[in-house]
């Protein structure tokens, strides 16, 4: 199987261990240790079943990644990291005729053994490393020095890598195709379920892996932020329909919002939609390389409350990648700086007559400016009967 395009933007990667003085980076998180290896494990959220990144910044001490038995030759087809090891969890051997270490420490053990680990500092993700793990590893590493760099990673990670753009952009684009599936199965007497069918099979007829989440909020749960399960309203004349959902497109998801009337609404509600729509737009094009997220939280916050009293939200937009929500966070206390490569959702909600409107947009920002990558998608909140 062929290896994909390295999504690790590496000197970003590098820049940072040379910052921090770190000689070796051992992650094991989700999303770093995908990041750092290139390999989308499904496991890497089960306590006991760590995958692990060792990351040297001497080049001359090869990385290596450590995974159960079971996901092992997955892993050295998928990832750019030749060693690969594999230790006994959920099977004791497979197809490969291959040693697997008795645990992960055992593992780990002979990583650091072979490449002369020792009076060397080391970052790992501390505090965000589970108690029993964090402890077994600190005794391993005993005679280095422990840095934690789990907030450093998330500074790393919020400059995307080319390909890491590409997917992104690929994952909006399906997830605004799936949101027209959606508006165009809005008619009376449709359900909330039908709704979430026609958004998740255009999505996978196009090419997704499917949907990364699908939020549909209507009827009794009109209010809701994250309604995570369709409960089987049918739609009438003037209900209100708001949907928040992703695309997938090789790990990376879309994140995007629209809400919608049946036929009619209030001038209030009409009104309320155009003032979210347009500061939002307006924000999100108007974002410069240099900014903080705290910056951008104050312009706009100060936009919107010209409009509408008692604006309800601790921040107006964040950045995405292999989470949903990434650096940099535009709240009011966020002193991250905007970079070039940053892909980023700006977002607006408010409560109104029993619904919360939402509405939500996806942008990259480069040296040349900012693209918006939903500005096609209609913004029209009456779908006509």
């Amino acid at each position: 199987m062929a290896i994909e395009p390295r999504i690790l933007n590496e000197p970003r990667v590098r820049a940072m261990m040379e910052r921090k003085g770190l000689d070796l980076l051992i992650v094991r998180g989700p999303e770093n240790s995908r990041y750092m290896s290139g390999f989308f494990h499904n496991g890497g959220t089960l306590g006991y079943r760590p995958f692990v990144v060792f990351y040297f910044r001497d080049p001359a001490k090869e990385p290596a990644l450590v995974v159960p038995a079971v996901d092992l030759h997955l892993a050295m087809d998928s990832s750019w990291i030749k060693d690969c090891r594999g230790y006994a969890m959920a099977e004791f051997f497979t197809d490969l005729d291959v040693h697997f270490y008795e645990d992960f420490f055992d593992a780990a053990k002979a990583v650091l053994a072979e490449r002369g680990v020792e009076n060397l500092t080391i970052g790992t993700e501390g505090e965000q490393l589970t108690e029993g793990f964090r402890k077994r590893l600190d005794e391993l590493l005993e005679g280095n020095r422990i840095v934690d760099i789990a907030r450093e990673m998330e500074l790393v990670r919020m400059v995307k890598s080319k390909e890491e753009i590409r997917r992104l952009k690929q994952a909006t684009r399906w997830t605004v195709e799936a949101h027209r599936a959606f508006r165009e199965a809005i008619r009376p007497g449709a359900t909330d379920r039908d709704l979430h069918k026609a958004a998740v099979a255009r999505m996978v007829a196009l090419g997704a892996e499917g949907a990364k989440f699908i939020n549909v909020g209507t009827g009794p749960t009109s209010y809701a932020a994250h309604s995570p399960f369709p409960v089987g309203h049918k739609l009438k004349p003037g209900d209100f329909v708001k949907v928040d959902m992703g695309a997938f497109c090789l790990g990376y998801g879309g994140d995007f919002v629209r809400s919608y009337y049946l036929g009619h609404c209030s001038q209030r509600q009409k009104d309320i939609w155009k003032w979210l729509n347009e500061v939002q737009m307006e924000l999100g094009m108007s974002i410069k390389v240099g900014e903080t997220g705290g910056d951008v939280f104050r312009r706009g916050y100060k936009a919107i409350s010209r409009h509408l009293d008692r604006f309800p939200r601790e921040f107006v937009g964040h950045g995405i990648g292999l989470a949903s929500h990434e650096e940099p966070r535009m709240n009011e206390v966020n002193r991250v700086v905007v970079e070039p490569g940053t892909v980023y959702c700006i977002e607006y909600s408010y409560y109104s007559e029993g619904v919360r409107f939402h509405t939500e947009e996806t942008f990259l920002i480069t040296d040349k400016g900012v693209e918006c990558w939903t500005a096609d998608c209609p913004r029209e909140l009456i779908v006509p009967i």
